[in-house]
């Protein structure tokens, strides 16, 4: 191994035990949300399913750490291999199935406290830091691989994911992983590379079902990298077929509903706004402290990374003359912006964006802004006798500064500051009050599940708050504020105290129609807020209560 090639070596392993270093100290600072409750709820019932459908009969009850949604889907079917397919068939519609088998197998080793599920996604992500360094060096050099690993280390925005009971480190893991078996196979033709791409894929398709969109991005790629992959097409097809087929019955099953009007609980967004959306949480993270600077600073880096050689003189010859690296650059694009397009276009009749959907474009962000990075670093300014100013480097050094500073204090808020719904603080704080004979009710009903996973003063009675936002066609609410006010009345009698748990109230009650009956007709004895939970302890209700 040449010197090079272990300075190399140190870096990146250096660079991974500093993402590792500012991700696991505050693996758990976070309460879970009801998504994460929800994904160790599925690493119990999915393998519980899987069972059923094979007919075993010995897997008797299902035992999960918290109280659970009931099960995801039904077993149909007579034989086990119809059984099995319906099961399955079932679990599709969930994000991340793989995901939730490797939880379980995860959770039987390291539990199921928050700072064990999460270390699963620790792992993928601090994998993501030499993952981008192999893509960057294959594709543009070992200086872009560092300088890519560095900021997918320092990303406030990888950092957060990788603190989450979810599959969004898993997946951009695994892209990342195609996409460079899809360059090697490409280059060399190597059955291996293309056996590594076609596994790496097909395991990003079962862990979220939008990695679906790697097959047509690959075939991008391959496009972009064709003087090199022309010899290869027959594997190509094979790599492509064997991608496509399996999936088939599933594609035609989602095509029947991708171009359907319907509400899907996601606000709609323009795509000037995704991008948005996007650049400033790859940039800052999820609080965007530093803006609009160091999304400035990071989009600069980017155009400059992807536009650059147009202005830039090295080795006797502009730098948009080196073919090979504008294919590369190309490529990158697509990687941006296919998918972030798909998701647009579908989202016109049904809103699905969220960013987290497209972390696993993210790496090519990095990508971009690690190309600006490294096309500064040669400038210079000559002078005297052939002697130059390093102005480059400088600049260079000091806009890396700038980035560690902005990452820095974006690491520190997200890690000190509660972003996610707080239901451990809430569970405490109802825990330390609540008496016999009171009633929780939980506006939306399935934050009850997160609470639970907090609360430990035992049982309690529990109802679920009424939901009042269906409409007619002419947009008037089918549930009139007379019919809420009964319910809700009919609903709290006999209670000595009503606790009311109220998390994300808009998507299930917007007109607040529980909250205001029990202001009007119950004291208010005590309330208390939390991020994005609300808790308030009233007194019983008198059955003489009008509404």
């Amino acid at each position: 191994m040449s010197r090079r090639s272990t300075t190399h070596l140190a870096a990146i392993c250096a660079l991974t035990l500093v993402a590792f270093s500012l991700r696991a100290p505050s693996l758990d600072s976070q309460s879970l949300w009801r998504d994460e409750v929800d994904a160790l709820c599925y690493s119990y019932e999915f393998p519980q399913l899987v069972a059923q459908a094979l007919g075993d009969e010995t897997t008797g009850g299902l035992a999960t750490p918290c109280a659970c949604p009931p099960l995801a889907a039904s077993i149909r079917g007579t034989g086990v291999l119809e059984r099995l397919a319906s099961t399955l068939w079932a679990m599709v519609r969930h994000n991340g199935p793989l995901y939730y088998f490797l939880l379980r197998g995860w959770v039987a080793l390291a539990g199921s406290s928050s700072f064990g599920m999460r270390y699963l996604s620790l792992l993928f992500g601090v994998a993501c830091v030499p993952l981008a360094y192999v893509l960057g060096r294959r594709l543009f050099g070992a200086c872009v691989g560092l300088l890519a690993a560095f900021l997918m280390a320092f990303s406030p925005y990888a950092a957060y994911y990788s603190q989450e009971v979810k599959m969004y480190t898993l997946v951009p893991a695994l892209a990342v992983l195609a996409i460079y078996a899809l360059r090697r196979a490409s280059e060399s033709g190597r059955w291996r590379w293309w056996l590594v791409q076609i596994v790496s894929t097909s395991l990003a398709f079962y862990c979220h079902i939008f990695a679906a969109l790697l097959v047509p991005l690959q075939i991008l790629l391959y496009a972009c990298w064709w003087p090199q992959g022309r010899r290869h097409w027959r594997k190509a097809l094979v790599s492509l077929a064997s991608l496509t087929l399996p999936y088939l019955p599933l594609a035609v099953w989602q095509a029947r509903s991708v171009f359907q009007v319907r509400e899907t609980g996601f606000p709609a967004h323009s795509l000037g706004e995704m991008v948005e959306i996007l650049q400033n949480g790859w940039s800052l993270g999820m609080l965007a402290r530093g803006w609009p600077w160091g999304t400035l600073l990071m989009g600069g880096l980017a155009a400059w990374g992807l536009f650059g050689p147009l202005f830039t003189w090295a080795g006797g010859k502009w730098g948009w003359r080196d073919a090979q690296a504008w294919r590369s650059r190309v490529a990158i694009v697509c990687w941006l912006l296919l998918p972030l397009l798909a998701i647009w276009l579908i989202s016109l009749w049904q809103p699905l964006f969220t960013d987290r959907y497209l972390i696993w474009c993210a790496p090519a962000y990095y990508l971009l802004v690690a190309l600006g990075l490294a096309s500064i670093w040669p400038l210079g300014l000559a002078y005297g006798d052939g002697a130059r100013l390093p102005l480059g480097r400088w600049g260079a050094t000091v806009l890396i500064g700038g980035l560690v500073l902005v990452s820095a204090v974006n690491l520190r808020v997200q890690a000190r500051e509660p972003i996610k719904s707080d239901f451990r603080a809430a569970a405490a704080y109802v825990g330390e009050r609540i008496s016999p004979g009171e009633l929780i009710v939980f506006q939306i009903p399935h934050s009850r599940y997160t609470f639970d996973y907090y609360f430990e003063a035992g049982d309690y009675t529990w109802a679920e708050g009424q939901y009042t936002n269906h409409r007619a066609d002419d947009g008037s609410y089918l549930v009139s504020e007379t019919q809420a006010y009964w319910q809700v009345r009919a609903m709290v009698a006999g209670f000595e105290g009503i606790w009311l748990v109220l998390s994300e109230e808009s998507m299930w009650d917007e007109r607040a129609l529980t909250r205001t009956w029990l202001e009007a007709n119950a004291a208010l004895l005590e309330e208390a807020q939390f991020a994005r939970v609300g808790v308030f302890h009233f007194s019983g209700v008198d059955a003489a209560a009008e509404w």
